[in-house]
């Protein structure tokens, strides 16, 4: 019993580590862009992220260092495509949330954020 609690307070640290850890690289990455986000756009990410982060649990790949870079690596392809975006809509260096969700609707697959339309 002792083990499993043991076990699960590690998962639940890992969880927590990815997450914080992930959300600094979209912040960054939202920074180095100069773009900005409303509140609703950035709670929409910071969700994907938590999601993300669960489904990696799910998939059990918390710990394997390929499927953290991918997350990485897709999480500033995803902060890039809504920069791209937003300069599509004419809204840069700001993501309207109606274009914030317009461009979710057609996202491309962002392992472990979203997937294909």
């Amino acid at each position: 019993m002792l083990r499993q609690s043991q076990a699960l307070t590690k998962l639940i640290n890992m969880c927590a580590m990815l997450q914080s850890r992930l959300i600094g690289i979209m912040q960054r990455e939202l920074e180095s862009q100069n773009l900005q986000l409303s509140i609703y756009c950035k709670q929409q990410i910071e969700q994907m992220v938590s999601n993300g982060v669960q489904r990696m649990r799910t998939s059990q790949v918390l710990d394997h260092a390929g499927h953290i870079m991918q997350a990485e690596r897709n999480l500033r392809a995803l902060v890039n495509y809504l920069g791209e975006f937003s300069k599509s809509a004419g809204t840069y260096p700001s993501l309207t949330n109606s274009n914030f969700d317009a461009a979710m609707s057609n996202c491309p697959n962002f392992w472990p954020y979203c997937s294909s339309g």
